[in-house]
């Protein structure tokens, strides 16, 4: 478990004393990200927001150094998200705002998200990426980009909210345009600088 988060609503109403574990996940869990993808599909206005991921690509996030994370009260995964490694359109994008090789390689592209409609409320999706962040930072990475459909008002709130920039908009396979966004995780000038003598 990486933390432990109180919630204060479900299914819209106040709660007292329900608690959620952040934690990671591996692939003996990935069936509960499938499970999470359909409720929040099934309560979707805008199917093309979210795209399905498969139990290979989830492996794959995994296999290549990237990482998944969620969100569980007691059994029940009721939010996730993951970090994994630039690829295909997001590395074209990272090229076209003028990121140079080292600053490439030393990126994240953070994606998936969910949240169970009975959960929302909770700023889970905040909670969720500056998880990601922070551990993106441990990881020694000192980017994140991310893309929001430009009608997904809440989720382009939050992320412009912890810092993240528009630089780019595009639209997707599905006709959907996008805003594609990055936050510096790390500042060269802070970075430790190693002395040796």
């Amino acid at each position: 478990m990486i933390k432990k988060v109180k919630l204060s609503k479900f299914n819209g109403e106040l709660c007292e004393n329900l608690y959620a574990d952040v934690c990671y996940i591996t692939a003996s869990k990935f069936e509960d990200i499938t499970n999470l993808y359909n409720r929040v599909n099934d309560a979707m206005e805008n199917k093309n927001w979210l795209k399905f991921r498969d139990q290979l690509y989830l492996m794959d996030v995994l296999d290549k150094g990237g990482f998944i994370i969620g969100c569980y009260v007691e059994e029940t995964l009721v939010a996730s998200a993951l970090c994994e490694l630039p690829s295909g359109d997001y590395l074209d994008y990272l090229y076209e705002m003028g990121l140079t090789e080292e600053e490439i390689n030393s990126s994240y592209v953070s994606g998936y998200v969910m949240v169970d409609p009975l959960y929302r409320g909770n700023s889970l999706h905040k909670i969720l990426m500056e998880t990601r962040m922070q551990e993106s930072i441990i990881r020694g990475k000192n980017h994140i980009v991310t893309a929001i459909a430009t009608e997904n008002i809440f989720s382009l709130k939050t992320v412009l909210n912890l810092g993240f920039e528009i630089k780019l908009q595009k639209e997707n396979q599905y006709g959907i345009t996008r805003n594609i966004l990055i936050k510096q995780l790390v500042n060269p000038s802070e970075q430790e600088i190693e002395i040796t003598a």
